[in-house]
Parts: C-alpha cells; sequence; structure tokens
C-alpha cells in the first residue's frame, strides 16, 4: 500500500486522499474461529448410518493450542462436527484488499487512477538471430518474456514495459509499469493503438527507454507469455573470429635467467613446436543502426543464433547476454570457439634493453620476438582478428604485418589466412616499466 497513488482522472474533480488501508487479515477456518472468539457458532453432526444432520448451538471459549467450545450442558474441545457460522467478518478478506477514505467536495461518480507498483510481475528480453547462407545479414526478433507471479490476472491491459538499470530497494532491476489501469476504462481506449504494428514501440524516458505495445493484452495470474518486440530483417552483419593473447609475462628471459643487457637468446620452445594455444571466440558483429536496417534501443537480455543447413533445418550456433544497447552502438555476440581456426603463440626472442634516463624511471626495460602461428582446415580463407593485451608502456619495433593500437594496453591485427593453410605473424615489442 506505500506505493499506491490513488487521484482523479479529471483534474476538476476535488478528491483528497484521507487514508489508505491494506487489509491483509485473510479469510481461514482458523480465522473464523479467532472471530468468533466469545460468539457463538453451530455444531454440525450427521449421523453415521442415516446420515440426518443435527445442529447444536456453542460459544467459542478459546481458540489458541487447541479449540474449546462452551454447549449447554458441557465443555467440549477441538471440533466435534462441522462448524457453522452465520456471517463472515466485516474486517475478513477472501484476498489482499486496498481500501481507501476519500473526500470530496460534490456528490457524483468520479473516474478515478489508481497506480501502484506489485511484486511477482519480471520481464526480459530474448533475441532470435537467424544467419543467412552468407553469414553477412541476419534476420533478427525481439521478444518480451514477461512472467506474472503476483496472484492477479491483468485483463486487456495496456503493456509498457521500462527498460534500463533502475535502482529499486528489494526489488528487481525491472518495473511493469502500465499494469495500471484507470478504473472503468472504455475496451476501446485499450485497443487504439495501431495493431498493424508489430514492432513495441520505443521512447526515451528520463535516463530510461520505455517499450510500449501497441495493441491490448491479457496476462493472467501465473502465467509467462512472449511479445514480439522487434523484427528486423536483413541487418547487416559479419562473423569475426577473435584470438586474444593477455597475462603474458614479457620480463622474464624464457630461458629460466636474466640475459645480459643487449645479449638476444632464442626462446625455448612451449609445449608444442607452434607454441601454446591462443583462446579465441567467434563472434556474430552489426551495428545497431538505421543503415543496417535496425536502430533501436535493445534492452539487456539473451541472443541466441541460429543459421539454416543445406537441408534447410535450423541449427543453432550459439548464445550470449548483452548489456542495455543504445541507437547507435555495436552488437557483439559471442557463438562459442571455432572449430577450423587455431592459433598458437610463442617467444622467438628475448633481451634485456639499458635502461636510459628520462621523464619517467623506467626500472626495465625487455624487447621480445612473438611468433602465432594461424591454421585453417576450412575450403575458403577466413579472416582472423589477433589482439594482444600488452602491460606496461610498448611499443611495436618490427611487424610483418600492419597493426593498429586500439588501446593503451591492446593492439590488434587483421589478417587473412589461407584456405586449407597456415600463416605466421611475426613481431617484437618492447616492453618498459616505469616508476
Amino acid at each position: 500500500s506505500e506505493t499506491a497513488q490513488f487521484k482523479a482522472v479529471s483534474s476538476s474533480s476535488e478528491l483528497i486522499v484521507l487514508e489508505q488501508n491494506l487489509e491483509f487479515d485473510l479469510l481461514s477456518p482458523a480465522k473464523m474461529l479467532e472471530k468468533y472468539l466469545g460468539k457463538s457458532v453451530s455444531i454440525i453432526r450427521t449421523h453415521p448410518t442415516n446420515g440426518s444432520e443435527t445442529s447444536e448451538s456453542a460459544e467459542v471459549l478459546a481458540v489458541a493450542n487447541g479449540v474449546v467450545l462452551k454447549t449447554k450442558d458441557r465443555i467440549e474441545t477441538g471440533v466435534p462436527g462441522r462448524l457453522s457460522f452465520s456471517e463472515v467478518p466485516a474486517n475478513l478478506r477472501a484476498e489482499p484488499t486496498l481500501s481507501l477514505l476519500v473526500e470530496s467536495k460534490k456528490r457524483g461518480e468520479r473516474e478515478v487512477e489508481l497506480n501502484y507498483l506489485s511484486d511477482g510481475i519480471t520481464w526480459k528480453a530474448d533475441y532470435i538471430a537467424e544467419l543467412n547462407s552468407d553469414e553477412d545479414s541476419t534476420q533478427l526478433t525481439g521478444l518480451v518474456t514477461l512472467t506474472n507471479q503476483s496472484g492477479t490476472s491483468f485483463r486487456n491491459a495496456q503493456l509498457q514495459l521500462m527498460g534500463g538499470d533502475i535502482q529499486t530497494v528489494d526489488r528487481g532491476p525491472y518495473r511493469t509499469k502500465a499494469m495500471s489501469r484507470s478504473a472503468e476504462m472504455p475496451m476501446a481506449y485499450m485497443a487504439e493503438a495501431d495493431a498493424a504494428s508489430a514492432n513495441m514501440s520505443s521512447d526515451a524516458f528520463f535516463e530510461y527507454h520505455l517499450y510500449t505495445l501497441p495493441r491490448s493484452t491479457s496476462v493472467m495470474s501465473n502465467q509467462t507469455k512472449q511479445v514480439t518486440m522487434l523484427q528486423a530483417a536483413d541487418v547487416d552483419s559479419r562473423k569475426e573470429l577473435v584470438f586474444t593473447s593477455a597475462g603474458q609475462n614479457y620480463y622474464n628471459d624464457p630461458s629460466g635467467s636474466f640475459s645480459e643487457e643487449g645479449a638476444e637468446v632464442e626462446a625455448s620452445p612451449d609445449d608444442a613446436e607452434l607454441g601454446a594455444p591462443v583462446g579465441g571466440g567467434v563472434f556474430l558483429v552489426f551495428e545497431n543502426d538505421k543503415k543496417s536496417r535496425l536502430g533501436m534501443p535493445m534492452p539487456a537480455g539473451t541472443v541466441r543464433v541460429y543459421k539454416k543447413d543445406k537441408n534447410n533445418m535450423s541449427q543453432f550456433l550459439g548464445e550470449d547476454a548483452i548489456r542495455h544497447i543504445p541507437e547507435g552502438e555495436r552488437v557483439r555476440v559471442r557463438l562459442g570457439s571455432s572449430f577450423d581456426v587455431t592459433a598458437r603463440r610463442k617467444r622467438t626472442s628475448f633481451k634485456n634493453v639499458p635502461v636510459t634516463g628520462g621523464l619517467k624511471k623506467v626500472v626495465r626495460s625487455t624487447e621480445s620476438g612473438v611468433r602465432v602461428t594461424f591454421k585453417n582446415a576450412k575450403n575458403s580463407a577466413q579472416k582472423v582478428i589477433y589482439r594482444e593485451v600488452i602491460p606496461g608502456e610498448w611499443k611495436i619495433l618490427s611487424s610483418n604485418t600492419e597493426y593498429k593500437k586500439v588501446s593503451k594496453d591492446n593492439v590488434e591485427w587483421q589478417i587473412s589466412v589461407p584456405a586449407k593453410g597456415k600463416l605466421s605473424l611475426d613481431y617484437k615489442v618492447q616492453v618498459s616499466l616505469s616508476r
């Protein structure tokens, strides 16, 4: 009841809420006996052979730790038969009930609106992405999965959903807003939205996004309902094979001891001839903009990706969780790891570099040669993105492939690995540790 907002629809209707009470003393046999303490009830007994019933009046003396009844000539404990009550006490409710005491300066009927926050109503976004055979276009369907465990059914309701990270007190991250309804709202108003549109409309609202279903819907108690939020065909997309090497120690001599300054040593081989495996992932990437035939704020949820095989059967490629994606941002969905394209990394040389003076106090500087070998078992060439995370201050001294500094700690190469072949990336990097 602390979240209930009661007001007249018309601003000219002067209604003042004096009190509002949430009645949750619920109807049950035990509660009936409690309310009849000191009052009379009827004991109804059924004859075991002929089925005839007899009734006897009794006063309820006690209900705590067992029922005590007083009849005309005796005291009985427990319930000797079936109890009959003359009426339901006024303050007992079959379900929790909100009652209000209001004051109005005018007589007559008023159209009023009641808004409240309800626990037990949650929603999440689910996306189905169907990748085409050329892997350059995606058909995207967004669904709202709404679960109602509030104990109340909402029939022919206008549905609005608030997307964003909303701060609440001991409540979930989402709030279903439009389950508030004005009293005696006509059905025509519920159905006035354009039913021809499949997509939910999206509007920026404060620091969130408000999604509105363009038609009325019923959400029943203990029901999970899926509603189409967006449909976008031929969204420009691409597959990315990304390998990332992180956590490398650029200050240790791979031979087990530090080399003399300026003396270069050959690195010993790793677990395999070509080095240690580099972790990689397969990503489906597309831009959330009008140019790519999308351009709609996408609430956080799960994206599941499918592609049809040669027999036109849909095959599941993978799924990933995405954060809230505003219009104009990139969507990256990790699907898994490549089966046919692999990468191995090893250090080919290492030496300590003499430390020179400067504005920053450099306490250690090394130079490492690195080789990353890519293998491709597919029948077509594959584009690969290789990223190295390099801590500290660094610079690439040489590379057999063009590179790009992505951020302070990241460098990136884009490589085309030939069909049924392999390709090596060789580079030297100087890394310095400053104090």
